[in-house]
């Protein structure tokens, strides 16, 4: 008997498990633009990033996916940890539609939606009709497991034994919401969590009360999510994180006390258990964030100081004042020096992917990372900035060297790439567990030292509108070109001999191909200073 009631728990459970994730998966996939949307408003304004929270949660069903998704747009820098924030509080509110509908009890039709599902995904041609079949089809596991939960459990309930250890997490409300807390942070579901406590109230197993004490602990369990996610994320995310976990237990610890309200006012609303208990989820939530709100800002002023430091930042264009059209030759001048800052960007760029060359380093993949998206919207405000420019009253003189900077500038970019590739092939190399042989290392070496020699001539060229400074770049290209040559006929001879194996040796070529693409492009920059060619 014992056996087939776990058995019965386990697959209700894995349906009901699997059932959500097809939900949310399905209603995520078919929202997509609406999230985009909901997500570009995301700000510091705390009450609507609470709204987003609520709608974007509702959505998608699932406060889990929420958090990852925020998180994701924190570590890029995207949002700020105060809107984070105000969303996550909103996403705990999203949560609870999940128990409201749960709480409607479609067991006796769901083997309808579970056919309608199937039929509809198996007929369906488009991807959008085929993610609605598999909405409705997780919709419909939902109430399948949520059934085979209940009548697993059902015995239970005539057991004496049973049923008062269940009913002792109304009695031990820390018990209770330590147990809720448990199975969550296990699941990774509070949704799942609240429906198994559904299924088993609604056979006799569990009281209103602890129902109460349980759901109490759900909502904590579920920030065990974004802690996940947060692993090897930025300080931001870490924070969002902590902070999640801190407004839970805060709520929970603020609810405790105020327990003989709910009790009290809660079943008046309605007599069905099921009912009751989704109410109460959504009640905490709802009551929980107004409470919390206010104090978003006053939390990560706290967070700041327990967890110091700054996240590693993208830069912006700081020079392009428009103000100096007026005068194109200050104009000009403010586009320089923007050029010379991607340019350093570009530098450090290149020193990050030579250290990763050497031994891998993930803080700094993240970092270059960074530094590309930087570099690239440096380009755009730049060439955005030159248009208008264009549109002013210019010396022919000046007309002229628009192309020339708009060439420049996508040049540039065109560094940041290579770079940031160098740091992929690296990436690579340390994934596939490949390494280079000494000659080959030596070789990659000597070729940065003089791609960091070109690329300070190429500022200075740039900087000062140096032409000794642009032939002695021109000059370094050529060795440049000519050591690539020899270098690869090298790794043709170890390949041959046994020292380089065939993996490392691919990727080996293609850090070679990457620097010499690389310093074409400072010398495109050069040979525009020195009049070579269309520039």
């Amino acid at each position: 008997m014992e056996y087939k009631i776990l058995l019965g728990v386990i697959g209700g459970l894995g349906l009901f498990i699997y059932g959500m994730y097809l939900l949310s998966d399905s209603l995520r996939k078919l929202s997509l633009t609406l999230l985009k949307t909901m997500l570009d408003m995301m700000t510091s304004n705390k009450l609507r990033a609470t709204l987003v929270g609520v709608i974007v949660t509702a959505i998608i069903q699932s406060s889990s996916a929420t958090s990852v998704i925020i998180i994701g747009f924190l570590n890029a820098g995207f949002i700020t940890l105060t809107g984070a924030l105000a969303i996550m509080l909103g996403a705990h509110v999203g949560t609870t539609i999940t128990a409201q509908l749960v709480a409607f009890k479609l067991t006796t039709i769901a083997p309808i939606f579970v056919f309608v599902g199937v039929v509809g995904f198996f007929v369906a041609r488009k991807d959008k009709n085929k993610n609605r079949g598999l909405a409705i089809l997780g919709f419909g596991f939902l109430f399948v497991g949520l059934a085979m939960m209940s009548a697993a459990v059902k015995p239970l309930a005539d057991n004496e034994v049973t049923r008062n250890a269940f009913l002792s997490f109304g009695k031990e409300p820390l018990l209770g919401v330590l147990t809720g807390f448990l199975v969550t942070a296990v699941i990774q579901s509070s949704s799942t969590t609240t429906g198994m406590i559904i299924a088993f109230a609604s056979v006799g197993l569990l009281d209103f009360p602890s129902s109460l004490y349980l759901v109490f602990g759900t909502n904590i369990g579920t920030g065990v999510t974004a802690i996940l996610a947060s692993i090897g994320g930025n300080l931001a995310s870490r924070k969002l994180a902590l902070g999640n976990i801190l407004f839970t237990v805060i709520a929970t610890a603020v609810a405790l006390p105020c327990a003989s309200f709910y009790l009290t006012y809660i079943p008046m609303i309605s007599g069905d258990i099921a009912r009751q208990i989704a109410n109460a989820h959504t009640i905490f939530n709802v009551v929980s964030t107004i409470i919390l709100l206010p104090f978003v800002r006053v939390v990560v002023a706290f967070l700041d100081k327990l967890i110091p430091g700054q996240d590693y930042e993208k830069k912006e264009a700081k020079h392009l004042d428009k103000k100096l059209f007026v005068t194109p030759k200050l104009a000009v001048q403010a586009v320089i020096k923007e050029m010379v800052v991607m340019l350093d960007i570009c530098g450090e760029m290149l020193d990050k992917a030579r250290k990763c060359t050497v031994s891998y380093n993930h803080k700094l993949r993240n970092e270059i990372s960074f530094d590309e998206e930087s570099v690239d919207e440096m380009q755009k405000s730049i060439t955005s900035y030159i248009v208008e420019m264009t549109q002013t009253e210019l010396t022919d003189k000046q007309r002229r060297l628009m192309p020339a900077l708009l060439h420049s500038v996508n040049d540039i970019e065109k560094v940041a790439d290579y770079c940031e590739h160098i740091v992929n092939l690296s990436q690579r190399t340390f994934e596939h567990d490949l390494t280079y042989s000494p000659p080959a290392l030596q070789e990659l070496d000597k070729l940065f030292d003089k791609t960091e020699t070109l690329m300070r001539h190429t500022k200075k060229a740039i900087l000062y509108d140096d032409h000794k400074a642009a032939t002695i770049t021109l000059n370094i290209e050529r060795e440049i070109d000519e050591l690539t040559a020899q270098y690869k006929m090298n790794h043709v001879k170890r390949l041959a001999e046994g020292i380089c194996f065939s993996d490392a040796g691919l990727v080996y070529s293609d850090v070679l191909t990457d620097i010499e693409r690389l310093n074409d492009h400072l010398c495109n920059i050069t040979k525009g200073i020195l009049h070579i060619g269309k520039r």
